[in-house]
């Protein structure tokens, strides 16, 4: 029950943010922004068994530090953020690299990641001036975390779906900054966002592993 009301005040807050991005900033308008981060560190705390639950819970909880951050000031606090972001990943990857494998029906998923991966740095890094160092290492710290995601085999499809939608939030935020303004930024870096999120969490508490009969079949590659 407590776990559906966690959901319920997940959705109704994320949608009230992204319903008032229109007319931010506004008293406390961080706090609406990270209530439904919160709503999932709880979720994972209690529906994610053993050390996974804790990671994805301590990551999440990061990750609203982050949100805090950029939204009080997403110009002079930018790094901080950047870095409470990337360590949000850090526990992400020690969640999802478990059992890793290379497995045929997911060599796809991450040679599109790379590929991703080597796109946006080509377009990035000759921008980024005095942001190299720390938006370069947060690239590859993120695409780590997909790449994690994916060789992990006991990762549901949706903890890969999220990893993935959490690369594209972080790069239309790159590219809204760095490279041109995004019509509807906002709405889109922060669908992406809450979706990413809402799938890594929902898909770790899922206790069977989808890929047990492909291991098992022997259709991976060590």
């Amino acid at each position: 029950m407590l776990d559906r009301v966690l959901l319920v005040i997940f959705t109704c807050s994320a949608l009230l943010f992204m319903a008032t991005l229109s007319v931010t900033p506004y008293p406390f308008d961080y706090l609406v922004k990270t209530l439904p981060i919160l709503c999932l560190a709880a979720l994972a705390f209690r529906a994610i068994p053993g050390a996974k639950g804790r990671l994805i819970g301590v990551g999440l909880l990061f990750s609203g530090a982050g949100d805090i951050l950029l939204q009080v000031d997403g110009v002079r606090l930018f790094v901080h953020g950047l870095g409470a972001f990337l360590i949000a990943h850090l526990f992400y990857i020690a969640a999802f690299i478990r059992r890793p494998a290379l497995v045929r029906a997911r060599m796809a998923i991450l040679a599109t990641i790379a590929a991703y991966g080597c796109i946006m740095g080509f377009l990035l890094l000759p921008r980024l001036g005095d942001m190299l160092v720390p938006v370069t290492i947060y690239l590859v710290i993120i695409l780590g975390m997909g790449i994690s995601a994916s060789l992990g085999t006991e990762n549901h499809a949706l903890v890969i779906a999220g990893a993935c939608f959490f690369i594209v939030s972080d790069s239309l935020i790159a590219v809204n900054r760095f490279l041109a303004p995004l019509p509807l930024s906002g709405y889109l870096v922060m669908g992406t966002y809450y979706a990413a999120q809402l799938f890594i969490t929902i898909g770790a508490a899922r206790r069977i592993p989808p890929l047990t009969s492909e291991l098992t079949s022997g259709k991976n590659f060590k």
